[in-house]
């Protein structure tokens, strides 16, 4: 009788694993970041986590636009990146990182900006300020952070794409650590400048357009609008390569905060920024003038990100204004003010205006109210502007920041 012999089992297929190395610097200094709030680790600032973050964030907002529901973008979401009950199919990891130096925001600005230049960059780090009511001592970052990021990945050639994409995203629209959105830890590649860094205002368009959502479920880059300033190369005095770019970002935001663009009744033209002058927006009139039960509130500020914190200075308004959530109280900004670094070695201001659904609902000290924008605004008229994104866009432009790229 003939002997049986065992059927090996089918060899498995080893996954098609692929490695990318990216070599990353910021150009404008890192602040935050670690596990514990308002503080970087010197000597691991960069962490595998936060990252991951980061460029799934800029995976939704690349990629998220194709899908019809956000049970799709969520499944289709998990199975790039993976989730609670099942791992991804990017792994990364961190690796040779360090800071140059320690920075504070008075470091940055000393005397935090005078009656003639205004508080610039520094006006982006309020929450690593000292705080002597609060017995908060000022907070330190990092300038010149370097690290190197793996990511190992079994993707197909579409699902590449998708995260080549986000990667690029990530470096010219975001960043590392806290306050990214305002240009805090800004980054550029070290090498294979032309692969992930734009050689042209144009080719922002080449990678990033496509068709916007007929219905906006999400933040997006799909449909957003970048306002350009002009090219700068850095200079040896500047410390850090985004230097100057960032200073004049933080000029312009403190001068829009303020609505700072009425026009000059004699020549029509924008007024100059002063300062130390008042703002003009309707926002606190109209908070001061909020009555009990009142059901509805038209406002600016609330439309460029939530919670906003009002402090009391002699009759004014104080409290808070939250958004009105399932997902929580707070609604990130859809304006990012950032500088870009391109691959020709240059640093450009860049004001970003994503595309995202907009509140309908807020909370002002714990009251909820429908919101609103106001169509007789002083500064929304001035600028002609039909709602707060489209004020910052003319603003940007007024600024200076008059290349459109629109995605």
């Amino acid at each position: 009788m003939p002997r049986r012999v065992p059927i090996p089992p089918p060899a498995l297929k080893e996954p098609a694993l692929e490695t990318w190395t990216l070599r990353l610097k910021t150009i404008t200094p890192m602040f935050g970041g670690s596990a514990i709030p308002r503080q970087v680790d010197a000597e691991n600032p960069v962490r595998a986590a936060s990252v991951r973050g980061h460029l799934r964030f800029w995976w939704r907002a690349t990629a998220g636009a194709r899908y019809a529901t956000a049970e799709e973008l969520f499944r289709a979401e998990e199975e790039i990146w993976g989730s609670a009950e099942r791992y991804g199919r990017v792994a990364l990891r961190v690796v040779e990182q360090k800071g140059e130096q320690e920075v504070r925001p008075s470091d940055l600005v000393p005397d935090r900006g005078t009656a003639k230049t205004g508080p610039r960059e520094r006006f982006f780090l309020h929450p690593f300020n000292e705080n002597k009511k609060e017995n908060t001592p000022e907070a330190f970052g990092l300038q010149s952070v370097t690290f190197t990021l793996e990511l190992t990945l079994d993707l197909s050639e579409p699902e590449k794409e998708h995260l080549r994409r986000a990667l690029r995203a990530w470096i010219a629209f975001g960043g590392i650590g806290a306050r990214t959105r305002r240009g805090v830890g800004a980054l550029e590649v070290t090498e294979d400048l032309k692969d992930w860094l734009p050689t042209s205002p144009e080719q922002l368009r080449e990678w990033f357009s496509i068709q916007p959502p007929k219905e906006v479920l999400h933040t997006t880059l799909a449909g957003a609008v970048v306002c350009l300033g002009p090219a700068r190369r850095p200079e040896a005095k500047d410390p850090y390569k985004g230097h100057a770019v960032w200073r004049e970002l933080g000029r312009f935001w403190a001068r829009f905060r303020k609505g700072h663009f009425l026009r000059d009744p004699t020549t029509g033209k924008p007024m100059a920024y002063t300062p130390m002058a008042g703002g003009k927006w309707l926002d606190h009139k109209t908070l001061l003038a909020l009555r009990p039960k009142q059901e509805r509130i038209a406002l600016v500020k609330p439309y460029l990100g939530l919670p906003i914190v009002y402090q009391r200075l002699g009759k004014s308004f104080s409290g808070t204004l939250e958004a009105s959530h399932p997902q929580g109280k707070r609604l990130a900004s859809p304006v990012i003010l950032k500088p870009m670094a391109f691959a020709d070695g240059t640093v450009r201001p860049a004001v970003i205006l994503l595309r995202g659904p907009a509140p309908t609902r807020i909370v002002v000290n714990g009251n909820e109210l429908s919101l609103e924008v106001p169509v007789h605004d002083p500064v929304l008229k001035a600028l002609g502007a039909r709602d707060p994104l489209e004020a910052v866009r003319k603003a940007a432009h007024i600024q200076g920041f008059t290349h459109e790229v629109r995605l």
